[in-house]
C-alpha cells in the first residue's frame, strides 16, 4: 500500500511539473525580429585624420596581437578600418575613402595612436568626417605627457534629406 501511495504522490508531482512547464513555454511571447537600421552610403563620407606628433611603434605592445602593434588604428562599427603598422609624419593629414559600417543614426569611430617613446608633453589627433561638403564631425583627442592618444567618437548621422540637429 505504501508502495501505491509513493507513486501516486510521484506521478502528481512530475505530472503537475511538466504540465506547468509546457503551458509556460507554450505561452510565451514570439521572439522579437531584429530591428534593421538602413546603412548609409559608403561614397558619400570622408575620414580626415591629422596627428599632432609623427607616430611610432608601441614598445609594449604584445606581438602576438597585430592591432596592439599598430602605429594608428580606427575601428568603425567594431571593424578595422585603418591601421598603420609604420610610423606616420605629424601634420600630415590622412584621408579615409570611402567609410564603410557607417548606419543612419548613431554611430561611433575608435582612434589609437602611439606617440614616440619618451616625449612627456601633451599629444593630440584631429578627427573630421565629411558628408559630401558638409562636416558631420570635427574632434580633437588628447593624450597628456606621452601618453597614447585613444578614444570614442560618438555622433549621429543623418540622410541626405534630413538636416542635421545636435542635441
Amino acid at each position: 500500500m505504501k508502495f501505491a501511495l509513493v507513486a501516486v504522490i510521484w506521478l502528481i508531482l512530475v505530472g503537475g511539473l511538466s504540465l506547468y512547464t509546457f503551458e509556460r513555454d507554450r505561452r510565451q511571447p514570439p521572439p522579437v525580429a531584429a530591428e534593421t537600421v538602413p546603412e548609409a552610403p559608403m561614397e558619400a563620407h570622408t575620414l580626415e585624420i591629422t596627428p599632432g606628433f609623427a607616430t611610432a611603434a608601441d614598445p609594449f605592445a604584445l606581438r602576438s596581437d597585430p592591432a596592439a602593434a599598430a602605429t594608428l588604428l580606427v575601428r568603425v562599427a567594431g571593424r578595422e578600418l585603418y591601421r598603420s603598422d609604420k610610423p606616420l609624419p605629424a601634420g600630415v593629414t590622412l584621408t579615409v575613402h570611402p567609410v564603410p559600417g557607417l548606419v543612419l543614426g548613431h554611430n561611433e569611430i575608435y582612434l589609437r595612436a602611439v606617440p614616440p617613446q619618451g616625449e612627456a608633453l601633451d599629444h593630440a589627433v584631429r578627427v573630421r568626417l565629411w558628408q559630401g561638403g558638409r562636416v558631420v564631425l570635427d574632434q580633437t583627442l588628447w593624450g597628456e605627457k606621452g601618453a597614447v592618444v585613444s578614444g570614442t567618437l560618438p555622433f549621429e548621422l543623418a540622410g541626405a534629406g534630413e538636416a542635421h540637429h545636435e542635441r
